[in-house]
């Protein structure tokens, strides 16, 4: 079995584990190396790391969310919902994924938010397109995407300080979805309370 094999198969185990489990904190490299039926030098060995391996678990699983959110959202049956609430659904889910892998994800936001290609929003912009029709031009509809993901994962990132300042905490579900409403409305305009 050659080394991208073993490294697919740690990832696939890890992501199996990550998705069973609601304490990754607790997560071993034996439990990996046991579920992928590989040896547990092979994690070091593929990637440095339990740490590697589990951030690179961890993107593929927030990006197959997202993934998802966003052919759920413009399936047959969605297609006749708003763009907010389309938008505003594939916002929760994605969310809700990194506030429940917040320990691993909290390692990637600075460096996205440095160093990465801005490439995120891209995956928002046609929400933000069908949202305001024609009354902004391309240029402000990618910097109101840009506003969007942005910010949240400075919150998502700063979530302590964030809730010592406003009050809100970005780990409870409900006022996570409040303040994605929040935001929604504020960057695109609306009724805080239009769902």
């Amino acid at each position: 079995m050659g080394n991208q094999d073993t490294r697919n198969k740690l990832i696939k185990a890890t992501k199996k584990i990550l998705s069973e489990s609601k304490n990754i904190d607790s997560l071993t490299a034996r439990q990996i190396s046991t579920e992928a039926q590989t040896n547990l030098a092979m994690i070091n060995y593929c990637f440095k790391s339990k740490d590697e391996l589990l951030k690179i678990a961890i993107s593929e699983i927030v990006s197959e969310e997202f993934d998802k959110s966003v052919n759920e959202s413009t399936d047959e049956k969605s297609e006749k919902r708003s763009g907010k609430e389309q938008l505003r659904n594939i916002l929760y889910s994605v969310c809700d994924i990194t506030v429940k892998f917040s320990n691993l994800t909290k390692m990637s936001i600075p460096y996205i938010l440095l160093n990465d290609e801005i490439s995120i929003p891209y995956d928002i912009l046609p929400f933000v397109k069908k949202i305001v029709g024609v009354q902004k031009d391309e240029t402000e509809c990618k910097i109101i995407a840009f506003q969007i993901i942005y910010m949240m994962q400075l919150i998502f990132y700063r979530s302590d300080d964030f809730k010592k300042y406003t009050g809100i905490n970005i780990n409870d579900e409900s006022q996570r979805h409040q303040f994605i409403d929040l935001q929604i409305n504020l960057f695109l305009g609306g009724n805080y309370n239009e769902k």
